[in-house]
C-alpha cells in the first residue's frame, strides 16, 4: 500500500503535474460519463457507476502520458519546452498522431485476439472510434498542454526576475568591473607614450578607447545585445591590448552563420578574451593564439602558455557568466581544457527563441 505513493509521486513529477490537476480530470471525465448516460436517457441506477468514468479517467492518463513522452523526445536537446505557439502547436500534432496510432493497433490486437476484426475493425468502427477518440484527445491534451504552458511561463518568468535582480545588483559594478581602473591607468599611461612617439597612433588608440566605454554605457541596461556588437568591441578591445602587448597575442574571429538573429550577454566574449591574455603570456615569437569561432555556437580557444604563479581570479567571473546562459537560453557554458589549449564555448542565442 505504502509503495503507491512513491510511484505515484514519481508519476507525478514526470507528467509535471499536480494532485489537484489528476483530481480535476477525473471528476471532469466523471461529468462526461454522467451527461452522455443522461442524455441517452439511462437508468437513473447506472447513471453515476464508475466503471465508465474509470475507463475515461484513465484514457485522459494516457493521452496525458503520451503527450509528455512526445514533448520529451521532441525537446530531448533543450532543458525545458520552448515557449512559443509553433512549438506547442508541433508537440499537439505529433501526440495526436502517435495516440490515434497506439490506439488503433491495440484495438487491432484485442479484436485479433478475440476473433472479431470484422465486426470491430470494419470501416465504420475505425472511423467513429478515431472521431471520438479526436475529441477526448482535443479536450483533455488541450487542458495538459495549457497547465504545462502556464507553468513554464511562471517559471521562465520567475528566472527572468531572479536574473533582473542579479543584474541590478551587479549593473553598477560592471563598468568597473569590464574596465576596471588598472586597465585605465595602464591605456592612459600608453596614451601618454603615442603621444610623445607618434601622434596619428595616439589618436587612433584615443578613436578605440572611446569607442570601449561608449559601448560600455549603452549596452549597460540591456540584458542581450547582437552577437556583432559584442564582436566589433572584441576587435577595439583586443587592439587596444595589442598596443600595449605587441604581437604577443594573435586573434582570429571565424564566422561560419548568419549574425542578424544571434544575441550574447555584453561582455561575454570580452570577458574570455581577458582571461586568455590575463592567464597566459604570450611573446612576440610565441605569440598566444586566440580564436573565435561561430556556428551552431559560440567557440573561445586559446593556446596555453602559463605564467609563473599564476592564480585563477575569473573562476566566479566564468561562473556568472554560465548562470546567465543557463537564464537566458536555458543551457550551460561548456569548459574543455587540454595541456595546449583553452577553450569555453558558449551556446548560440536566437532572436527567435529568445523572443
Amino acid at each position: 500500500m505504502f509503495c503507491i505513493f512513491p510511484v505515484m509521486k514519481k508519476l507525478l513529477n514526470y507528467l509535471q503535474i499536480s494532485p489537484g490537476f489528476i483530481f480535476f480530470i477525473f471528476l471532469m471525465s466523471y461529468l462526461l460519463v454522467v451527461e452522455s448516460r443522461v442524455r441517452a436517457d439511462d437508468k437513473l441506477a447506472e447513471v453515476f457507476l464508475p466503471d465508465a468514468p474509470i475507463a475515461q479517467f484513465l484514457a485522459a492518463l494516457f493521452i496525458i502520458f503520451i503527450i509528455r513522452i512526445s514533448i520529451n523526445y521532441l525537446e530531448r536537446n533543450h532543458d525545458a519546452p520552448r515557449l512559443n505557439f509553433k512549438s506547442y502547436l508541433k508537440y499537439f500534432g505529433v501526440s495526436f498522431l502517435v495516440y490515434l496510432a497506439i490506439s488503433n493497433f491495440l484495438t487491432f490486437i484485442v479484436a485479433l485476439l478475440f476473433e472479431t476484426v470484422s465486426r470491430n475493425f470494419n470501416n465504420y468502427t475505425i472511423t467513429v472510434n478515431n472521431i471520438s477518440r479526436g475529441v477526448q484527445f482535443i479536450m483533455f491534451g488541450s487542458i495538459y498542454l495549457a497547465t504545462l504552458y502556464s507553468r513554464e511561463n511562471t517559471e521562465y518568468k520567475l528566472k527572468i526576475d531572479k536574473y533582473s535582480q542579479a543584474l541590478d545588483h551587479n549593473r553598477i559594478k560592471n563598468l568597473k568591473a569590464q574596465l576596471n581602473p588598472h586597465f585605465l591607468f595602464n591605456s592612459l599611461n600608453t596614451l601618454d607614450q603615442l603621444i610623445e612617439e607618434d601622434k596619428e597612433e595616439a589618436s587612433n588608440f584615443l578613436n578605440r578607447f572611446a569607442d570601449l566605454y561608449r559601448y560600455s554605457l549603452e549596452t549597460l541596461e540591456k540584458d542581450l545585445i547582437h552577437l556583432e556588437e559584442e564582436l566589433n568591441f572584441v576587435k577595439d578591445y583586443f587592439e587596444i591590448l595589442n598596443m600595449k602587448y605587441v604581437n604577443c597575442y594573435k586573434m582570429n574571429i571565424i564566422t561560419n552563420n548568419n549574425l542578424e538573429n544571434s544575441l550574447i550577454p555584453p561582455f561575454a566574449l570580452q570577458l574570455l578574451v581577458e582571461n586568455a591574455i590575463q592567464h597566459n603570456l604570450g611573446t612576440d615569437t610565441d605569440p598566444v593564439k586566440i580564436i573565435i569561432r561561430i556556428s551552431d555556437k559560440i567557440s573561445v580557444l586559446n593556446t596555453r602558455v602559463m605564467k609563473l604563479n599564476n592564480k585563477s581570479t575569473n573562476g566566479r567571473a566564468l561562473k556568472n557568466l554560465s548562470a546567465q546562459f543557463k537564464l537566458l537560453s536555458g543551457n550551460d557554458i561548456q569548459i574543455k581544457e587540454t595541456s595546449d589549449s583553452y577553450e569555453v564555448i558558449l551556446p548560440l542565442i536566437n532572436l527567435e527563441t529568445n523572443a
